[in-house]
């Protein structure tokens, strides 16, 4: 479940200065970036100003309440900067499991809908752990080449089928580099039976091969392995 959040109203222009912003909004920036200031990490120019307003959960608020709260009666100067900046709330949600639900009340998606501004919304979740080994399904996948874009575009359709079927837990799809129309597939499934009699016996495995099995050439080899160790930096 989600433990506790960030939100913020982020500003962003190419042509504009984030400090056009103060005077319009009436409001303090958490912080700010001009076009041409250096960035931190690269030490090149920016591209794009930035103003940045974080909330923070204050009297019973989490910070998208409290961002809401701070924004009420904003609407028509946000409105005004649009001809010259994007405006978006960044809502981030963190979770003390493998799952993130969360609820707006109406009310409140009522405060940010008449607002105006995109909302972008992420959930930062705990990896799960697993009382079994996994086994994972490994496979170089020899799409013809030429025709890599379309096969990308498909997988991004098809991946959904996989995830889809019981035993299923983790998917990595890899680009290679010295042969780029060769591409690794890793899935990680609870058993060998997940994959071979559960997914492979399955209509959606028909569906995953009608989408993507005629990109391949020769066609692949699948192989199982189950782990015996991982270190991580």
């Amino acid at each position: 479940m989600i433990t506790h959040s960030k939100a913020s109203l982020s500003i962003i222009s190419e042509t504009h200065a984030a400090a056009e912003v103060d005077a319009v909004l009436g409001l303090e920036p958490t912080r700010t970036a001009e076009i041409g200031d250096r960035k931190a990490l690269s030490g090149l120019p920016r591209k794009y100003s930035l103003w940045v307003l974080e909330a923070e959960a204050h009297d019973g608020l989490d910070p998208l309440e409290s961002l809401a709260e701070v924004l009420r009666g904003k609407a028509a100067a946000l409105e005004s900067l649009r001809g010259n900046y994007s405006t978006e709330i960044v809502y981030g949600g963190f979770s003390d499991s493998s799952q993130g639900s969360f609820v707006f009340s109406a009310g409140l998606m009522a405060d940010l809908g008449a607002l105006g501004c995109d909302f972008l919304g992420t959930t930062y979740l705990e990896e799960p752990e697993y009382d079994t080994p996994n086994v994972r399904e490994e496979v170089v996948l020899p799409v013809i080449p030429g025709r890599e874009d379309e096969f990308e575009t498909a997988f991004a359709t098809a991946q959904h089928i996989v995830a889809a079927s019981p035993g299923f837990r983790d998917l990595t799809l890899s680009r290679g580099i010295e042969t780029p129309n060769h591409y690794l597939l890793l899935i990680e499934w609870d058993s060998l039976e997940a994959h071979e009699q559960g997914f492979r016996g399955s209509p959606a495995y028909d569906e995953w091969r009608s989408q993507l099995h005629h990109f391949y050439e020769p066609m692949p080899e699948v192989a199982h392995f189950t782990e015996l160790a991982r270190l991580r930096g």
